[in-house]
């Protein structure tokens, strides 16, 4: 029997991580739904429950906060929207029970594939490499920092946060909750099929004044996967 916690057609991500990779359509449903503005407060601590996450945790409250940031598109960005971090977010937390990531850190991967483009200013600032994950940074450093108690996690987040910048091929490393965040953001332009991925990319293009075709953009995201060996949850 179905649990639904999303919507009264969607299930519970165990639902869907029990059968997937066949359950991609019901994910793929929900996250591309653009008729209703998400509440990313509760679907927060939904993913938090849903990954065995102690919602007494003392940023429970900081995500009303977020909501507030995430849910506005002051750019009326096609692209960079809510919908797109509603994605990102479900993806990553399917992707956190498909690796069986460590229960301290599921909880980073929440915060993280949230805010990863928040307050997006839509088109790139071509010349300053980073400009929108540093604008991300300094706006999510105001909401949570006091509360991490840990510099050294801050740091961590910092640093993948950056790493969201594609165009600079980052530092290899081990660190599974930046894989599954690079893989999210990926994921929410790919994993839906190639039609779906075509339209995200025509949005994506208009967003950022892209010259050249909507396919070429779609393939340099699969390149992406390539290139940066993103591949194992696709």
């Amino acid at each position: 029997m179905r649990q639904y916690i999303f919507e009264k057609n969607f299930p519970s991500l165990q639902y869907i991580f029990l059968r997937w990779p066949k359950s991609k359509n019901i994910i793929s449903k929900y996250s591309l739904f653009h008729f209703k503005k998400p509440d990313f407060f509760k679907l927060s601590i939904i993913c938090m429950k849903e990954l065995q996450i102690n919602i007494k945790n003392p940023l429970y409250f900081s995500f009303k906060k977020l909501n507030i940031l995430c849910s506005k598109n002051v750019n009326s960005n096609k692209y960079h929207d809510q919908h797109h971090f509603k994605s990102v977010l479900l993806i990553a937390c399917l992707f956190a029970k498909i690796s069986k990531i460590k229960r301290n850190e599921r909880l980073l991967i929440i915060i993280i594939a949230l805010v990863h483009d928040m307050n997006h200013q839509g088109k790139r600032i071509v010349n300053k490499p980073y400009y929108q994950e540093k604008k991300t940074i300094q706006a999510l450093e105001k909401v949570i920092y006091r509360k991490l108690l840990n510099n050294k996690t801050w740091k961590r987040i910092n640093r993948i946060l950056l790493n969201t910048y594609f165009p600079i091929e980052p530092e290899k490393n081990n660190d599974l909750v930046e894989k599954i965040i690079l893989n999210a953001d990926l994921a929410g332009s790919l994993i839906f099929g190639f039609r779906n991925g075509l339209k995200l990319a025509e949005k994506l293009k208009n967003e950022i004044s892209y010259k050249n075709k909507s396919l070429t953009l779609y393939k340099g995201f699969l390149e992406k996967i390539e290139t940066r060996h993103l591949d194992f949850f696709f």
